[in-house]
């Protein structure tokens, strides 16, 4: 199986308060932290060498990801990013783990719902394509428009890739993991810092790809992607966890629930706590967030200390 590189530095500034206390790979989703999500789903296929890049900083970004991955025989390397250059830069620093084959690489900011990747595995080992990207459709440009565009032809093979376009010049939207092969790095490592933001783009060295005769195919591998970059990407990635799991809220073992404790919508994490009577509504209580008995809560993350207010009606 294909090494797999996370890219967990983001600084998670437009999160407010919640960026300073928990590093965005360490947000909880569900029955877990992100970062967790993503090491059991390539665990799931096979996965012996995790590139995790962070902050120097986010020694516990490193300590979760050794206890997510004890007993899989996985190994993890570690590599810091000292200068936040862009995602480009992170992932160029992963070079020498990757060692010149293929790799899937994984924004460690995003989740994923149902994701089904074992075909683009096979695809970019096989060394068939030169990258493989994981997409999905979508109703309408709002999301697109915010991220990045492909144009696609009737194969599937990308045309062309556009980082925040004016206009989406497709319907297909790119969710952040990514399948590389041996040409990549080189492509990465041509890429110059871009005009939009002075860093490297991933989506720059991915069109250089392209421009140099490189094949790059779009595979539909997921149902859902969130980017979590507001508070409210936080209740939406926990809302999709639940209905995947068919559930109407979750608490996990760890916490502490109290009697009567109605949960809609709702997760309350590892080390959170709701007491006796307390109504939440599409709400996350955070690791060490507590809740009084009795309370009402709506559309909110609940913290240590604090309350985020993340939605219509909170």
């Amino acid at each position: 199986m294909i090494p797999v590189v996370i890219l967990t530095a983001g600084s998670g500034t437009r999160l407010g308060e919640i960026g300073k206390l928990f590093p965005k790979a360490l947000l909880p989703v569900g029955d877990c932290p992100l970062l967790e999500l993503h090491l059991r789903v390539f665990i799931a296929l096979g996965t012996k060498l995790f590139v995790i890049v962070t902050d120097p900083s986010s020694g516990e970004v490193e300590s979760a990801a050794r206890r997510a991955l004890e007993g899989s025989g996985a190994e993890l390397a570690v590599v810091h990013q000292a200068e936040r250059r862009g995602i480009g830069h992170a992932a160029l620093l992963a070079g020498p783990w990757v060692k010149g084959g293929p790799f899937a690489l994984v924004l460690g900011d995003t989740y994923y719902s149902r994701p089904d990747l074992a075909g683009a595995v096979r695809a970019i080992s096989g060394g068939g394509p030169d990258a493989v990207l994981s997409v999905r459709k979508v109703a309408d440009e709002a999301a697109i428009l915010k991220e990045c565009t492909i144009e696609l032809d009737a194969a599937d093979t990308v045309l062309r890739i556009v980082e925040k376009p004016a206009r989406a010049l497709s319907l297909v939207k790119p969710c952040g993991v990514y399948f590389f092969g041996p040409r990549f790095m080189a492509a990465l490592g041509r890429t110059r810092p871009s005009a939009l933001r002075g860093e490297i783009e991933l989506t720059d060295a991915i069109q250089g790809l392209i421009a140099g005769g490189g094949t790059v195919k779009a595979m539909e591998t997921l149902k859902l992607d969130v980017n979590i970059t507001y508070p409210e990407d936080i209740l939406t990635a926990n809302a999709a966890w639940l209905e995947d799991k068919g559930l109407s809220g979750f608490a996990h073992p760890e916490a502490e629930v109290g009697a009567g404790v109605e949960l809609e919508g709702s997760v309350v994490a590892r080390g959170g706590s709701a007491g006796a009577g307390a109504r939440l509504v599409r709400t996350v209580v955070f690791p060490g967030g507590r809740v009084p008995a009795g309370a009402s809560v709506l559309n909110s993350l609940v913290l240590p200390g604090f309350t985020v207010p993340a939605g219509a009606g909170s």
